[in-house]
C-alpha cells in the first residue's frame, strides 16, 4: 500500500485489541485480515479519494438482490440519478499469508458479475491486483492500479503494459545458471522450483523443461492426442493446488484446456520442491500435473524427478513408479492402476513402471518440439487415467 496510510485508533474490549472502524463506526477485533481491511480503507480514502459515505464494509450481497449469504469486504458506490447508492467497484481483502491466486481472482470476478460492477481490487496488504471488465472480450483484464474515485466514475484507467519475455537462457549456460542460483541460497533453503539436493544432471533437465513450459511465445499444437483433445494452450496461470497429503502448492503452471470424453477440463504442469513429512531434510524436485475438475483442483500426478527420471549421457527418460494416493482412502494398488492404464493407454506400460517419454538434453526444449509434445501428452493422459482410477476406488 502507499505511504499515506493511517490505521484507526485501537481500544480494549474484553481484554482484546479492537479497531474503531471509521466506516462501520463500531469496534472490530483485530485480526491479520482486519488489519488488511483497515489498511485498504485508509488507502481508498486517502489515496483513491473515495468519500467515506460511498464505502460499505462487510456488505451482504443479498442487499444487492443476490441470493447469497456471502459478503464482500468493501464496496465502493456512487449516487445514481435517484440519489441512491449504486455500486461501482469491489475490494476483496485477504490475510497477509494468503496467496493472490487465480481462485481468489475468480471469487472476486464472481462478485463483480453478481452485482454488476466493472472495477475491482484484490489485495493481501502486500500485493495488489486491480481488474476491469472488458466488454470486447467479455472478460476481466488486469490494469495498472485501481483508478482514483473520479476516474472510476468517468471510466478512465491505465491498462497493464505487456512485459516482453526475456530471452531464454542458452542451453550451454543452464548448469552455470543453476550453480550460481544454488550458491546464493541460504544453507537450509533448498529452492522454490528445483532442489539443490537434486543431482545436477537431473536438475538441468528439469530446468530446461520448466523454461520451455514457461515460454509462452511457443504453443503446444491443438488437436487430438488420443485420450484428450487439446482445445487451447492456455499459457501461464498463477494457481494453488492441493495434494492428497494436505500440502498446498502455489505458483506458475502451464495450463492446457482439454476435452476428455466431451468434458472440458484444465490440466496444468508446474515444478516445485518436494518434502516428505517423515524426511524434512531430504528435499527433492517434483514435476506436478494438476487437474481442475468439477469438484476440486488437485495434483493428479506428482512425479518426483530424483526418483523417476533416468539420465544416461544426454538422454533423459521419464518414468513413474505408479504409486498413487487416494485422499482419505490411503494408497491405491499399482496393479489395479496398471489394469486401467492397459485398457486406456497401454503404450506407456514398461514392466513395473510407466514410461512417459524420452528427451535428448542437447538443446533447449520447446512446446512445439515433437519429443516434448509426446512427453506432455503422456503426462496429461497418465494423469487422466490416475484420476479415473481414484474415482473407481472412491466409488467402490
Amino acid at each position: 500500500m502507499e505511504n499515506n496510510i493511517e490505521l484507526p485508533p485501537i481500544y480494549k474490549r474484553n481484554g482484546r485489541d479492537c479497531y474503531l472502524d471509521p466506516i462501520r463506526q463500531k469496534l472490530i477485533y483485530i485480526t491479520p485480515e482486519e488489519t488488511v481491511r483497515q489498511t485498504v480503507i485508509s488507502y481508498l480514502v486517502n489515496e483513491v479519494h473515495v468519500p467515506k459515505q460511498m464505502l460499505l464494509v462487510e456488505e451482504h450481497l443479498s442487499h444487492y438482490g443476490i441470493k447469497s449469504k456471502k459478503r464482500a469486504d468493501i464496496i465502493i458506490h456512487k449516487l445514481d440519478t435517484d440519489d441512491k447508492l449504486a455500486p461501482v467497484a469491489i475490494v476483496e481483502c485477504k490475510a497477509p499469508d494468503v496467496r493472490l491466486d487465480e481462485k481468489a481472482l475468480e471469487q472476486l470476478m464472481g462478485y463483480c458479475d453478481a452485482i454488476g460492477v466493472d472495477y475491482a481490487l484484490l489485495t493481501n496488504g502486500e500485493e495488489k491486483i486491480s481488474i476491469r471488465y472488458n466488454p470486447k472480450s467479455d472478460n476481466y483484464m488486469v490494469i495498472e492500479s485501481l483508478p482514483s474515485y473520479n476516474d472510476i466514475l468517468s471510466d478512465t484507467y491505465k491498462e497493464m503494459p505487456l512485459e516482453e519475455l526475456p530471452p531464454r537462457i542458452k542451453f550451454e549456460d543452464i548448469q552455470k545458471e543453476l550453480e550460481e542460483e544454488f550458491a546464493s541460497y541460504e544453507e537450509d533453503y533448498f529452492g522454490e522450483y528445483i532442489s539443490k539436493q537434486t543431482p545436477m544432471n537431473l536438475a538441468c533437465a528439469t530446468f530446461n523443461l520448466m523454461e520451455g513450459l514457461f515460454d509462452t511465445r511457443v504453443k503446444m499444437p491443438t488437436g487430438d492426442y488420443g485420450l484428450f483433445k487439446l482445445i487451447e494452450d492456455y499459457g501461464i496461470r498463477m494457481v494453488t493446488y492441493g495434494n492428497a497429503g494436505g500440502g498446498q502448492f502455489f505458483g506458475p503452471y502451464r495450463s492446457f484446456l482439454v476435452d476428455v470424453d466431451g468434458t472440458t477440463e484444465f490440466f496444468s504442469i508446474g515444478m516445485s520442491t518436494y518434502i516428505r513429512t517423515n524426511k524434512p531434510d531430504h528435499v527433492k524436485t517434483c514435476i506436478s500435473v494438476a487437474h481442475d475438475d468439477e469438484k476440486e483442483a488437485h495434483h493428479a500426478l506428482q512425479l518426483v524427478v530424483d526418483d523417476n527420471l533416468i539420465c544416461m549421457g544426454n538422454r533423459v527418460d521419464f518414468y513413474h513408479h505408479g504409486k498413487i494416493a487416494i485422499g482419505n482412502k490411503g494408497s491405491g494398488k499399482i496393479d489395479e492402476l496398471r489394469m486401467f492404464v492397459d485398457s486406456r493407454y497401454p503404450k506407456i506400460i514398461r514392466g513395473n513402471r510407466f514410461y512417459l517419454g524420452s528427451l535428448v538434453n542437447d538443446r533447449l526444449w520447446r512446446l512445439d518440439d515433437p519429443e516434448v509434445i509426446e512427453v506432455i501428452a503422456n503426462l496429461i493422459s497418465y494423469s487422466i487415467i490416475r484420476d479415473e482410477y481414484r474415482e473407481f476406488v472412491k466409488n467402490n
